[in-house]
């Protein structure tokens, strides 16, 4: 290090004095010209929420006095010129009401003398939106038809028995505006102006008559409900402004104060910094310069004592001007004694500290060692490996897996072994693993060293803090073959009963129609010569009728039973509306209203699922009982369910046949002629719903008619579209059919 002389590091050291109290005299400054800054910002924005405050009262008002006249009774009883009088009441406060019909025909307009005839205008844009959303519309800028001069206005729809009847409304000038900002004192440095919702200046603090209806400049940068904008405003000033979307009428109201303004106390504070830092430095100069004598005498006797100490002496400072020098030179003499002291403990540390190393040591290679034990002992495969496949450690059941040793798989790479078929699936998880992705799961085939193929469960998990060139993935591999061929058979064993449904179903067709033939013949043969036979004729005839509907049963139940279930996006609340159109003969018969509440989307079949809701609210629609038919269908969720539940008040289950009904061919009434069926509508429902992944039952505490319970489960991959649950608003309109 090269040597400098004391006084140089005094300078700098009068530098160190100096260049803080300049750093606070610009701090105070640029704190002085911020505070300056923010009360003409707090001034634009105090105006800006009072002007907005008062712009949204006066509109309140108006509307407030709309809405009192929308319920007069005079315009029930259809007497105008008694609404014209109540209207004409507020004409003194300058408020102007109009009254007509929802085809553009004035009725009423105070703005006119009482009497004059009253135009029929065309429906614009603003009528329109406030019969059709059946709420008040407050309008943009537009050029009024009677005064040719800017206006705005207030719609209110006049509903009667839920339809709209008439429009009443108040239109206004935008000089309201200009002095509610006059009265507020918005003026220079201070710009406001209100904007409608397409852009067009409404009112002006100033220039008001020359700025009205002109395009806002700003209106494409003031988004949200408000917020700060900077720029360049109609008049060329440059301005800080803030901006609020009334949620009154959702115009905007934009508020600043020039830039300058906001800069001349920045320039007036720079002059003040100036003069404050020339009398600093001259202070310091004067300061450094009486401490470089009195420290220079002292450095010649803490040089004297610091070469006695290296030459291991007792070390005695003389005194000196400056006190903190002669302490440390009491320091020194202290400090010789203790050298020795310290070189002692030190070595006794050094001696404690190899001591817990070793002790340290031996604890990790017994770690190291159970570990070892626990990845050469267990059944499944264990490979690290990098993002790119390299694998750096394979446990030794990999030659009981594919027949390599753990030293052979280190050279094998996932392309040579994994199946052709599932090589994308493999490599999408591997890219997922590399992104960052911390899990994943595969199941995918493997070649054994001897050629045949091997079934397999990988489980990855990626090793945080690793680099991409070394070890950074977990995998666990485990043998999925027996699981593979057991599902194999079972898939195989699912299609023979399939075709066996089939064949026996077909099969029967056959012979029935030959005896329900031959049954026919007989009964004309016979005829009315012999009672007795003909009943016996008959009797065969509709033992074969039964015979074909079971067979016909039969065949629907496999259809479903056996079906390759689809998954797709599936609104449960179309599916009922399907449903029920299915059954729309039937509901009208009965007189049943269906009320379906919120219903959720889920991952499913939706033929299947349109079959499930037809049988459970085609079977709510045959047991019913003397009073009007109801039926709810809802949702709400349930842990990884949904729980969806169809209820009625019809003559409902005795709860111990609970278990029984959802057997095939299970019938709780044998009186056929009043309660149709074969007893196979409730066990198609649970075969579909159990094909979902889910489960049905009855519930057994219902207190009055039947209520159907099952679930299915919700979407993983994507946030449900639909919240569901019983106190959940409609989702679509509960559909009573009559």
């Amino acid at each position: 290090m090269k040597e400098r002389s004391l006084a140089i590091y005094l300078a700098a050291f009068a530098a160190a004095l100096t260049v803080p109290l300049l750093l606070l005299a610009a701090f105070l400054t640029w704190r002085f010209a911020e505070a300056e800054n923010r009360q003409l910002e707090a001034g634009a924005l105090q105006r800006a929420e009072t002007v907005a405050a008062e712009i949204d009262r006066v509109l309140s008002s108006r509307l407030a006095v709309l809405r009192a006249l929308a319920t007069s009774p005079a315009i029930d009883a259809g007497d105008f010129a008694r609404f014209d009088a109540q209207a004409r009441e507020f004409t003194s406060l300058g408020i102007d009401i109009r009254l007509r019909r929802v085809d553009g025909q004035v009725l009423v307009d105070t703005a006119t003398p009482a009497g004059s005839p009253l135009p029929q205008w065309p429906v614009i844009d603003p009528i329109g939106d406030a019969v059709s959303l059946r709420a008040p519309v407050f309008s943009d800028l537009f050029v009024s038809r009677g005064t040719g001069t800017y206006a705005v206005a207030i719609f209110l729809p006049v509903v009667r028995n839920d339809v709209v009847v008439f429009v009443v409304s108040t239109t206004f000038s935008p000089d309201v505006f200009v002095r509610i900002m006059t009265d507020f004192q918005v003026a220079v440095p201070y710009y406001s102006s209100l904007i409608d919702r397409t852009g067009l200046v409404i009112a002006r603090s100033s220039r008001h008559a020359e700025m009205i209806g002109r395009p806002s400049a700003a209106f494409k940068s003031l988004t949200g409900n408000s917020g700060v904008w900077r720029g360049v405003n109609v008049e060329g000033v440059e301005v800080s402004a803030f901006y609020s979307r009334s949620p009154v009428s959702g115009w905007i109201l934009a508020l600043g104060v020039e830039v300058a303004a906001l800069n001349r106390s920045l320039w007036s504070s720079l002059i003040w910094i100036l003069a404050v830092a020339a009398g600093l430095i001259g202070m310091a100069t004067l300061l450094a310069s009486l401490i470089v004598r009195r420290l220079a005498l002292a450095s010649t006797a803490m040089t004297d004592a610091a070469a006695a100490m290296e030459r291991g002496q007792l070390t005695v400072v003389p005194r000196t001007g400056v006190a903190e020098v002669n302490r440390v030179g009491e320091a020194f003499g202290r400090a010789s004694v203790k050298l020795h002291l310290q070189a002692s403990a030190l070595a006794r540390a050094n001696r404690d500290l190899e001591q817990r190393v070793e002790e340290r040591g031996l604890a990790l290679r017994a770690s190291e060692e159970r570990y070892r034990l626990l990845a050469e002992n267990v059944r499944d495969m264990i490979l690290l490996r990098n993002v790119e496949g390299r694998i750096f450690y394979a446990s030794p059941s990999a030659q009981r897996l594919l027949g390599y040793s753990a030293e052979e798989m280190l050279g094998v790479r996932p392309a040579d072994v994994v199946h052709p078929d599932d090589w994308r699936r493999v490599e999408a998880v591997n890219r997922a693993i590399g992104e960052g992705r911390e899990l994943g799961f595969s199941i995918h085939r493997l070649r054994h060293k001897e050629g045949h193929w091997v079934w397999i469960q990988a489980a990855y998990s990626r090793i945080g803090g690793v680099g991409a060139d070394e070890p950074c993935i977990i995998v666990v591999v485990r043998d999925d073959t027996e699981r593979q061929e057991q599902e194999t058979k079972l898939r195989q064993t699912n299609e023979a009963l399939r075709q066996f449904s089939a064949i026996v179903s077909h099969d029967l067709q056959a012979p029935l129609r030959h005896i329900n033939m031959f049954s026919d013949m007989l009964t004309l043969k016979v005829g009315d010569g012999d009672p007795e036979a003909a009943g016996y004729a008959a009797r065969i005839m509709a033992s074969v009728e039964r015979m074909q509907r079971l067979i016909r049963s039969l065949i629907a139940y496999t259809q479903v039973a056996y079906a390759q279930v689809k998954r797709e996006d599936v609104d449960l609340a179309a599916v009922v509306r399907e449903a029920m159109a299915l059954l729309d003969a039937d509901i009208a018969e009965a007189a049943a209203t269906i009320k379906v509440f919120n219903l959720p989307r889920i991952d499913g079949d939706s033929d299947l699922l349109v079959r499930l809701f037809q049988n459970l609210i085609g079977n709510a629609l045959k047991y019913r009982g003397e009073e009007p038919l109801v039926v709810k269908i809802r949702a709400r969720p349930a842990g990884r369910f949904w729980e969806v539940s169809i209820e009625d008040n019809g003559i409902g289950i005795d709860p111990l046949y609970a278990d029984r009904i959802f057997e095939m061919f299970r019938r709780l009434h044998k009186d056929e002629s009043r309660y149709p069926g074969l007893g196979l509508g409730l066990a198609l429902c649970r075969r579909i719903v159990e094909s979902h992944g889910g489960e049905i039952w009855l519930d057994k505490d219902w207190p009055k008619g039947a209520r159907f319970q099952f679930t299915v489960p919700r979407q993983r991959d994507k946030k449900d579209r639909s919240a569901g649950g019983d106190d959940a608003p409609f989702r679509t309109e509960a559909a009573d059919r009559r």
